[in-house]
C-alpha cells in the first residue's frame, strides 16, 4: 500500500474550515476491508459513498461476453460508489478491494443534508461529481480516438503509481484490450 490519508487531512486540503471539519467529521464511519472484498456488489445499492483513506479499488462490470471489464481505479483521495449518491437503482458494476483498504463513509442522505446546509461542502461535491463526469469522458473519447498503444501510454502518464499497484489484466481490461496485446505493447516500448 501506498500513503495513508485521514479524513480531517482530506478536507482541509479541500478547503473546508476546521470549525465545518469537527462538524460533520462524526457522521463518517471509518471501515477496513481486506483485499478481495466487495464494498459495492453488483444489483445493490449500499447508500453510502465512500472516501479512500489507504488502498486502493476497482469498479468491475460483467460485457455481453461474460468477460470482466475494469470501468476505474479509485486510491488514496478518491471517492468511490458515488453512483449510489446518483441513483437509487441497483449497481450496474462491483466495487472490489485491490489492497487493504481503510474509507471513511457516509450515508447518502446524511451527504445530502450536510450539502445542502454546507456551501464549503456543496462546492466539494461539485468537485468530485465533475472529477468523475470529466474521467468518464475523458476515457470515452480515448477509446474512440486513440489506438492501444496510444491509450496504454496515456494511462502510464495519467496513473503513474497504478502500473506497480495493479495487476496487468485489470490495465489491459480498463483500456480495452487483452492482456497479451498489453504485453506486445509494453515489449515494443
Amino acid at each position: 500500500m501506498n500513503k495513508e490519508l485521514s479524513l480531517a487531512q482530506y478536507l482541509v486540503d479541500k478547503g473546508i474550515s476546521r470549525e465545518l471539519i469537527r462538524t460533520i467529521a462524526p457522521v463518517f464511519t471509518c471501515r477496513s476491508y481486506k483485499k478481495g472484498h466487495s464494498i459495492l456488489n453488483m444489483g445493490e445499492n449500499t447508500k453510502v459513498i465512500c472516501l479512500i483513506l489507504q488502498g486502493m479499488v476497482r469498479g468491475v462490470y460483467i460485457d455481453e461476453e461474460g468477460t470482466e471489464i475494469t470501468k476505474c481505479f479509485s486510491m488514496e483521495g478518491d471517492w468511490c460508489c458515488v453512483y449510489n449518491m446518483l441513483s437509487d437503482r441497483p449497481s450496474e458494476y462491483w466495487i472490489e478491494t485491490l489492497e487493504d483498504c481503510q474509507v471513511a463513509e457516509i450515508r447518502v442522505e446524511q451527504l445530502r443534508d450536510i450539502i445542502y446546509r454546507y456551501q464549503q461542502m456543496r462546492i466539494l461535491y461539485d468537485e468530485i461529481y465533475n472529477n468523475a463526469f470529466m474521467l468518464s469522458d475523458e476515457k470515452g473519447v480515448s477509446f474512440q480516438r486513440m489506438q492501444a498503444k496510444d491509450r496504454y501510454l496515456h494511462f502510464i502518464k495519467k496513473y503513474p503509481e497504478l502500473e506497480e499497484r495493479v495487476k496487468q489484466e485489470y490495465i489491459a481490461s480498463y483500456i480495452g484490450i487483452t492482456p497479451s496485446s498489453l504485453s506486445r505493447i509494453k515489449r515494443e516500448l
